[in-house]
């Protein structure tokens, strides 16, 4: 359906890099036709409207200020609503008040399963135990989910339903017997096994409703299974999807579409599927990330490699021929090594989750090859114990400045629900780097360029040249600030509002 819309009465950014402003935009069907003064916005719009018998819908800011809207170039869409129905464990301190916590919890969710997540053993004293847990809730199975995601620790009954008895890489055990404490692929069958009991469309929902409040627009959906996949496309079925989601499969559904040839970019402008998301690694903070020397607080552990090399190359090889896209997790700078030469060997110029830990001559190689990054500013305020789990290392972690500096093309994003999906929040931490900033101080970015790898940036990260600009051509995604981040004290910044989104030119928030 054709519509007509004309953005005026207001400070309007087409972009960042530098920045640019006008008093006008004009969009049709969608997309930017024209963005310049309000008078020759106009006049374009009252043309459009007389030759196509439509009539413009007037969108008044109200001198707010409008950007591009926010692209978050890797997050958990379908995790991040599930948060609505999970234990949020970030604050607890130490195991009594983590099981407070749950048995308050437990009490008023009829869900089969309890899932938690948040908690941080640094914070606790101690990794917590499936006998900490019985403590509370043992009728029913329970999966507390580590801050990032790769690490979780089951209750006896969660372990018994999943057929968990015996020991190994991803299970670790005490005294020949299984403590509770799971990691990687074990996380992600324990959580596609509590999820179900809960549904897809309401958590999405949730998640968009979450995501449109922050003025995001476009987001990437890192790992999706089957069952996240079939409530997005359900909810574009519905026409309830109001923000455009691009998928990359997690990699047991890729195989399991490239084995009866249905794979491939498929979608529209709202909903597709674009790529596969590989594992190289964990995380620092579960000390599963591989690093090429091993940790200072822990001297006989390097990490997990879980792909290497081949491996990588093997599944990009077969993901391009689909004409996918290939992003993979690397964190430790040792598998970051193994991402690159696995993405160089396939001949692919794909893409790098995270690139937390890099050397100097890893920079250099990502450049030359031409590998996108998608980055996370939000890692670095809750990362705090780095210089305890890296030692002098410190100085290689979150090099933003020194990835632009080198004409690697980075864009950020929140890999919520690790981070909060707040692009603001993430526009501060990138600027003031706080908890690292003595420790690579020159990594700093300056407020237009944050903003640029929020937008623009984040947008080439997902290979979507119409999005995170406001120029002609571009997707008319527009986030209503009540403040102009460019023209506020730095600290001021997480507190600028969201007062409307706006996707195809369409008002979807509020």
């Amino acid at each position: 359906m054709m519509s007509l819309t004309v953005v005026e009465d207001g400070l309007i950014y087409t972009g960042f890099n530098p920045p640019r402003k006008v008093n006008g935009l004009v969009s049709l069907s969608g997309r930017v036709v024209y963005a310049g003064g309000r008078d020759e916005a106009w006049s374009i719009a009252n043309k459009l409207s007389r030759a196509l018998g439509v009539e413009p819908t007037v969108i008044e800011l109200g001198g707010a200020i409008a950007i591009p809207g926010f692209v978050d170039a890797h997050l958990h869409f379908g995790s991040l609503g599930l948060t609505k129905y999970t234990l949020s464990l970030h604050e607890a301190s130490n195991i009594n008040e983590l099981l407070s916590l749950l048995k308050e919890f437990a009490l008023g969710t009829p869900s089969y399963w309890i899932i938690g997540r948040g908690w941080d053993q640094e914070r606790l004293g101690r990794w917590p135990t499936r006998w900490d847990i019985d403590k509370v809730v043992s009728d029913r199975p329970v999966i507390l989910i580590r801050v990032c995601g790769h690490a979780a620790v089951l209750n006896s009954r969660g372990l018994e339903v999943l057929g968990i008895v015996e020991c190994g890489d991803m299970v670790e055990c005490r005294g020949g017997k299984p403590t509770g404490i799971v990691y990687e692929d074990v996380v992600a069958t324990a959580l596609r096994e509590a999820k179900k009991s809960i549904g897809s469309k309401d958590p999405l929902l949730a998640a968009q409703d979450i995501l449109l409040s922050q003025g995001v627009t476009l987001v990437g959906d890192m790992g999706v299974d089957a069952f996240w996949l079939s409530g997005i496309l359900s909810l574009r079925v519905d026409n309830a999807l109001k923000l455009r989601v691009r998928v990359y499969l997690a990699r047991e559904l890729f195989e399991e579409f490239a084995k009866i040839g249905v794979i491939g970019t498929i979608g529209d402008e709202y909903v597709g599927i674009v790529g596969v998301k590989l594992f190289a690694d964990g995380s620092l903070g579960a000390r599963t990330a591989r690093l090429s020397a091993p940790y200072n607080d822990d001297p006989d552990n390097r990490g997990k490699l879980l792909m290497d090399w081949k491996s990588i190359a093997n599944t990009a090889l077969r993901a391009s021929k689909h004409g996918l896209d290939v992003a993979v997790h690397a964190i430790g700078d040792e598998a970051l090594d193994h991402a690159i030469r696995g993405l160089i060997s396939a001949r692919t110029s794909g893409r790098i989750e995270h690139a937390s830990v890099v050397r100097d001559d890893q920079l250099e190689a990502l450049a030359r090859y031409g590998l996108r990054i998608a980055v996370q500013p939000g890692f670095i305020a809750s990362d705090w114990w780095i210089p305890q789990r890296l030692g002098d290392r410190a100085k290689l972690v979150y090099r933003f400045r020194s990835m632009l500096l080198h004409g690697i093309t980075i864009g950020f994003s929140s890999d919520a629900p690790v981070e909060p999906a707040r692009p603001l929040l993430a526009v501060y931490y990138a600027v003031t780097r706080p908890g690292l900033v003595k420790y690579n101080r020159e990594e700093r970015l300056d407020v237009a360029t944050a903003l640029e790898l929020h937008t623009r940036g984040a947008a080439l990260v997902l290979r979507e040249e119409n999005a995170g600009c406001l120029y002609q051509g571009c997707y008319a995604d527009i986030a209503v600030l009540d403040a102009d981040p460019l023209n506020v004290r730095i600290d001021d910044i997480p507190s600028i509002r969201v007062e409307a989104t706006i996707i195809g030119g369409r008002r979807v928030y509020p």
